[in-house]
């Protein structure tokens, strides 16, 4: 037993974050608005929102915003090529795109208005799901995966590791808070993205663009980034 989930258990997460992204669709297209994405907006509203923290989620959730993911990947690409690792690069720029792809197909079948309360950015498109919360977790999740299995495990490196996945919840809060997603948006989009990381993205490219990087026999991944 321990064997098989160690072979297939990020595979078993991925179906199962791909079953409960569905399954929040599917409410979502029944009752439209869920109890939770009242409660939550509700109790951010009455306890955070201020005009003194508003200007830094605003500053924050550009981390996830089209703009910024695609000047920060660019940077790597850059970097990478640079160092003699332009695949890695390439392999980071593919699976932000093939997430944006996917974001707005989802988007696209799922038709969900934005809310009606007061948007503090101003956004367009459908709402389900958040795009910002999928791509966060994408990004910045395959930035993670790269770390871990192809750097040395310093502190330093720990540290980036903690501070990329910090972002990610950040980012859903601020998508809810800035009132221009439900909380069942930002839910659903770091569900498919998890999925997306573990069923399709994370498995295509350690088999094409990123093989040449794997792991000796000694086990120890090698300082590819």
């Amino acid at each position: 037993m321990h064997a098989f989930f160690s072979r297939f258990g990020w595979q078993i997460l991925g179906v199962l974050c791909l079953v409960g992204a569905v399954a929040l669709g599917v409410a979502v297209h029944t009752y439209h608005i869920l109890p939770m994405d009242t409660a939550i907006y509700d109790w951010i509203h009455a306890h955070m929102i201020s005009p003194g923290l508003t200007p830094v989620v605003r500053a924050f959730t550009q981390l996830a915003s089209a703009v910024g993911l695609i000047v920060i990947a660019v940077v790597l690409l850059i970097v990478l090529a640079v160092r003699h690792h332009a695949r890695i690069g390439v392999a980071i720029a593919l699976n932000l795109a093939v997430e944006a792809a996917l974001n707005e197909v989802i988007k696209a079948i799922v038709q969900r208005p934005r809310p009606s309360v007061e948007h503090l950015v101003v956004e367009r498109g459908f709402s389900f799901p958040s795009g910002h919360a999928m791509a966060a977790t994408a990004f910045y999740g395959f930035l993670i995966y790269l770390l871990y299995h192809y750097r040395r495990h310093t502190a330093a490196v720990w540290a980036l590791i903690v501070a990329l996945g910090a972002i990610v919840p950040v980012i859903m809060f601020t998508r809810v808070y800035l009132g221009v997603h439900y909380a069942s948006d930002v839910l659903a989009g770091f569900l498919f993205s998890i999925a997306y990381l573990t069923l399709l993205s994370v498995p295509v490219l350690r088999c094409t663009l990123l093989r040449p990087l794997s792991a000796g026999a000694d086990g120890q991944a090698p300082t590819a980034v």
